[in-house]
């Protein structure tokens, strides 16, 4: 009994400390979520100001703000997702703002806001504003050129009239830029056309930012640009300017490469944000206020040198950069009519997506149809790289032994200031079978380059002389013609008729639209499997010669396809009086597909 009691006292214990950690993580993640309202607590009866709802860590589905009949609303909700940085800590948020003025001096009370978060409704805190008398901009104080929160000093002990006094907006604009700017920076100022060129727009502050957009972006006329994928949460970095240290952050990076010799200009890019800054000092501290802030970068210029041409390959088609190049045959052996692919790869980096190969060369008797393409390049902060592949499907028509000739692929490499020249090997490919019949052989390709003679017989000449024209003494009124063409009309009104009926009664019959449409569904089929053959897809091809054999079985016989089995045709096709021989055939070539799409080892 006393056992029993004790083990029963732990368990309790243990519930209570899980209860107690519950309850807990509750109240922390609920403090991870925070609703709130922010305004000045005082302002004058002829300025504007901003009532500021602000969600931490999460978004509102739906905000429904308190009474403002003291107050003229001239604007809002703006809503604005912020990103700020603050010792080195990165917090984001969601503002919803609204711009209000008072109607009359007094105090007053702002009511609490309503927010639907994640589906619970939260309240924001209550606000106190107190209304004064219309005010006048007061002349500035001289400030410390070398502080740049002097500017928003102010001695708590001031007399009222004093501490009333602010910052014009010229002023505020003025501090914000010395403290908040971007710029555009490139790793090169002098490349060769074609060479990479990596700009940079970075972010330099010193007071906390957020809500960063980009209006207009920088253009970049005359180069291939590509942009690189930032992070979701960039790094943040230091970096020390007329000796003032900055906090730096890479808002975008762009890998360029130029396409034209000469000079070359990178234009400014805008860039729109809020920036947290100091306002003013309290008996607190120094207080803060989001401020919207323009920004524009600097723009670059980048002498762009022609390529040498000294050394350059005859090949040459405009790679720069670092490359490696290889070729490659499917096989070494085939048959007539029998598709083999040859595949030539270039890997590594530099304006790769620009680069296109020639044509390869291949031995008389070959059918070289346009290449597949294959790219797997990506745009990083070291550059494009990644490799394009070119697979070119030939097909050879006469049998015999043929050496598939060696290609070449040439390059700028601008670190070394030369051009490099890589090779593949010659091929052996082993051909037999008999000579094609295909209409499209080579015989006939090579006839079709050749250049064909014009023959006399071809061109007719202009007439220099009009033929006889001579006046029709009988009137077309009341002729043949005319009736003819008073009763087309008539005529084609009736054919129309007669043709949707029969439209009609052929869509009533569905056994009959089965049938009817079952040998062009079946040569369509067909046609997609000799296409698959031609492309060596041996897998392909069978399936569409399946489905198009109990396609066409299927809706000739009115079977459902839930009941479509070789029993149940050779049943329905020997009652029609089918050949017996002709089935057996049939059973043989569902057989042979069959075989060949589910053991392709046994076919």
């Amino acid at each position: 009994m006393n056992g029993g009691k004790k083990i029963l006292k732990n368990l309790s214990g243990r519930i209570s400390v899980v209860c107690c950690l519950f309850l807990a993580a509750c109240s922390i993640s609920q403090a991870q979520i925070k609703f709130s309202a922010s305004a000045p607590k005082s302002v004058a009866v002829n300025q504007q100001f901003q009532l500021t709802y602000t969600v931490e860590n999460s978004s509102a589905k739906t905000l429904t703000p308190p009474s403002l009949t003291d107050f003229q609303v001239l604007g809002g909700p703006n809503t604005s997702q912020n990103m700020t940085f603050i010792n080195g800590q990165m917090s984001q948020s969601v503002s919803y703002s609204y711009i209000l003025q008072p109607k009359k001096e007094g105090t007053y009370t702002i009511g609490k806001g309503t927010a639907n978060i994640q589906g619970t409704n939260m309240e924001s805190n209550e606000l106190t504003i107190t209304v004064t008398g219309p005010v006048q901009q007061q002349a500035k104080r001289r400030r410390d050129p070398f502080d740049p929160f002097s500017m928003f000093d102010q001695d708590p002990f001031q007399d009222q009239d004093q501490q009333q006094s602010q910052p014009s907006a010229t002023d505020n604009q003025k501090v914000l830029k010395e403290n908040v700017f971007i710029r555009l920076v490139t790793d090169k100022s002098s490349v060769y056309m074609g060479e990479r060129v990596t700009a940079t727009m970075k972010l330099y502050f010193r007071f906390g930012v957020g809500n960063v957009a980009i209006p207009k972006a920088p253009t970049f006329d005359g180069f291939w640009s590509q942009e690189v994928q930032m992070p979701k949460e960039p790094k943040r970095k230091t970096e020390t300017v007329n000796g003032q240290q900055y906090n730096v952050v890479d808002l975008q990076v762009y890998n360029l490469y130029p396409q034209r010799v000469g000079d070359l200009k990178v234009t400014p890019a805008e860039l729109d944000l809020v920036v947290q800054a100091p306002v003013g000092r309290s008996f607190w501290g120094m207080q803060y206020q989001n401020m919207q802030m323009k920004a524009t970068s600097n723009g670059v210029s980048i002498k762009v040198k022609d390529l040498p041409s000294a050394g350059k390959p005859a090949d040459f088609s405009g790679a720069v950069g670092q490359y490696t190049y290889s070729a490659k045959l499917s096989s070494k052996e085939g048959k007539t009519d029998n598709a083999v692919t040859y595949s030539v790869k270039i890997s590594g980096t530099g304006n790769i997506k620009m680069i296109d190969l020639p044509k390869p060369e291949m031995p008389e008797g070959f059918e070289v149809f346009d290449p597949k393409v294959k790219d797997d390049v990506t745009s990083s902060a070291n550059g494009v790289s990644g490799s394009k592949e070119y697979d070119y499907l030939i097909i050879p028509r006469q049998p015999g032994e043929y050496k598939i000739p060696g290609s070449s692929f040439s390059y700028f490499d601008p670190s070394a200031g030369k051009y490099f020249t890589l090779s593949s090997p010659e091929m052996p490919l082993k051909v037999t079978g008999e000579p094609s019949q295909n209409p499209n052989t080579a015989s006939t390709a090579a006839t079709s380059k050749e250049d064909v003679s014009a023959l006399h017989s071809d061109i007719r000449f202009i007439k220099t002389k009009a033929t006889d024209l001579s006046k029709s003494n009988t009137p077309f009124f009341g002729s043949a013609g005319y009736v003819g063409l008073l009763a087309t009309p008539l005529l084609l009104f009736i054919g129309l008729i007669f043709v949707k009926r029969k439209n009609e009664d052929l869509a009533a019959d569905i056994v009959g639209a089965k049938r009817r449409r079952a040998t062009k569904l079946a040569k369509k089929r067909l046609s997609a499997a000799e296409k698959h053959l031609s492309q060596n897809n041996k897998q392909a091809f069978y399936d569409e010669v399946s489905r198009a054999i109990w396609g066409y079985l299927g809706d000739k016989l009115n079977i459902d396809q839930s009941q479509l089995s070789k029993d149940n045709v050779e049943e329905k096709l020997l009652a029609k009086n089918v050949k017996t021989e002709t089935v057996t055939r049939l059973k043989s070539l569902i057989n042979t597909c069959e075989i060949a799409l589910y053991a392709p080892i046994g076919a």
